[in-house]
């Protein structure tokens, strides 16, 4: 028993390291066409050249490129043995990097824009390629050990995903009921801080005390009495008005046992990023795989429906809604002008990453999404 588990570890930690070696070329490789598209016009870097920036500043940059090519060319030299195990995402990435490693060659000189014609299509040589690796006598081995790696990365997957969902959320309820809130209540009265009721919900308070008063004048009216006396009224506001101290007290009570478990809760989650960096890249590649192996189509749908619900022509009203919740809920005062400027601001800064992101990012990951977007959008 100890053997298996010490060899399903063993399993799981190579799968991992194979995860993490293809995330860090992938990323790398999109650092080297970042830097194409940004210093050369979306060309192959040409060290000789000199640019019109600072010398330091094209240095640093030729000393990321080496380095972020050193790291894709490692990869791929790792990462040859276990092609048949990667999903299908992950084939998609490690296509990228041999695309753009490709583009400078096998040597360890400095790249440059001639390169030496092939023999023949390297589509051509693919097929060749894929098919020994169908008839390599391993390659059913190859297979299945793919396929465990993949329920084992989709397992790590799940179980991190739950994690981060309930750890905050047990940690928030069990905090709050069994450690903050009878903490609270026990200092409440010695503390001025936990018992000073909000300005904001004593105007509540009062607002609520004189439709009290107007209710009570308007039932006696209904009801042919007469109109209560100044003594009757004063003391029927009176026990009204402690009944309304109380619950501001109580609301103001309650939204620092809000905040305390917030707080919390976000203790828990950041406890539980530290704890699982692996997994939460394992996570990372899983999320990938399920997001761009959807359809053309579909990407374009999720793009549109989360642009137009954060940052579309309705979405004020839904950052209304939220703002106001977090109010409630933290115990603050309302502010709408603050809430005008957020909206104003925030969702025009959030489209304008998103843009950035589609041209920087999903344009050369997926064109083809790109275009369905543009054509779904009305060609804007």
């Amino acid at each position: 028993m100890g053997l298996t588990d010490w060899t399903a570890r063993f399993e799981r930690a190579s799968n991992t390291d194979i995860s993490s070696d293809l995330e860090k070329a992938y990323e790398a490789a999109l650092l080297i066409q970042g830097l194409e598209l940004e210093y050369y016009n979306d060309r192959p870097v040409r060290p000789e050249l000199e640019l019109s920036i600072p010398r330091q500043t094209q240095a640093q940059m030729l000393r990321r490129f080496r380095a972020a090519l050193q790291i894709c060319r490692d990869t791929l030299e790792g990462l040859e043995q276990h092609r048949a195990e990667l999903d299908a995402q992950e084939q998609r990435q490690l296509h990228l990097i041999e695309v753009v490693t490709s583009r400078y060659g096998r040597t360890t000189s400095l790249p440059t824009m001639s390169r030496a014609p092939e023999m023949l299509p390297r589509s051509l040589l693919g097929v060749f390629d894929g098919m020994r690796r169908q008839l390599d006598p391993e390659a059913e081995a190859s297979v299945v050990a793919g396929f465990r790696r993949r329920r084992d990365s989709t397992l790590v997957s799940l179980r991190i995903l739950l994690l981060l969902v309930l750890v905050p959320l047990l940690v928030q309820q069990l905090s709050r009921s069994l450690v903050i809130s009878p903490l609270v209540d026990r200092f409440a009265p010695d503390v001025p801080f936990l018992s000073f009721t909000k300005p904001q919900l004593e105007e509540k308070a009062v607002e609520k005390l004189r439709v009290f008063k107007a209710e009570l004048e308007f039932d006696a009216l209904l009801q042919g009495r007469e109109p209560y006396s100044n003594e009757e009224m004063h003391d029927r506001l009176t026990d009204r008005a402690k009944e309304l101290k109380d619950e501001a007290d109580g609301e103001s009570t309650e939204a620092i046992k809000n905040i305390l478990g917030d707080v919390a809760a976000l203790l828990g989650f950041t406890l539980v990023c530290l704890l699982g960096r692996r997994e939460i890249q394992v996570l990372r590649g899983f999320i990938d795989e399920a997001v761009y192996g959807l359809s053309d189509s579909a990407k374009a749908f999720a793009i549109i429906l989360f642009t137009d619900i954060f940052v579309g022509f309705h979405s004020p009203e839904g950052w209304s809604v939220l703002l106001e919740g977090v109010e409630e809920h933290l115990g603050l005062p309302h502010q709408e002008h603050f809430i005008m400027l957020f909206i104003a601001t925030f969702p025009v800064v959030l489209a304008t990453i998103f843009k950035y992101w589609i041209f920087r990012y999903l344009n050369r990951v997926s064109p083809s999404s790109v275009a369905t977007l543009r054509n779904m959008n009305g060609g804007g």
